[in-house]
């Protein structure tokens, strides 16, 4: 797979995370989007709230992919997928295993539940010779 830029690779991962949308007859016809006029107001502010939450924390994302990179020598795509395992392995958010990665580049290291899950996903890989 072609290297992706940071934005376009974060980009894919908000629309993936985005609900379903709906079908075409519930569709506005000038952004192509969902018609605001069908959805909820409580729904558009939550998804509004979604939003804002996945744009402030990208920036930590993409910081956590660079350390990851600098410090294991990985791709990009690399360096997402073990914030995905590192997250899933330590039953943390994304962002906050991201926070405590790019926090431990300055400050005091990760949990220990963090610390143990990148350990793990790296000892993995370095057996698969990745």
């Amino acid at each position: 797979m072609p290297a992706q830029s940071a934005v376009e690779h974060s980009r894919e991962q908000t629309t993936a995370s985005r609900r379903e949308v709906p079908p075409a007859s519930t569709r506005g016809t000038a952004g192509g989007g969902p018609d605001p006029s069908a959805l909820g107001v409580d729904e558009l502010r939550n998804e509004i709230a979604g939003l804002r939450k996945a744009l402030a924390s990208h920036p930590v994302i993409d910081m956590a992919r660079g350390v990851i990179m600098a410090t294991t020598s990985c791709t990009p795509e690399d360096a997402w997928q073990i914030l995905v395992q590192v997250s899933q392995h330590s039953n943390t958010k994304l962002r906050e295993v991201a926070r405590h990665i790019v926090e431990s580049a300055y400050g005091p290291p990760p949990p220990a539940q963090v610390r143990g899950a990148l350990r793990e996903v790296y000892s993995g890989r370095a057996r698969q010779g990745q």
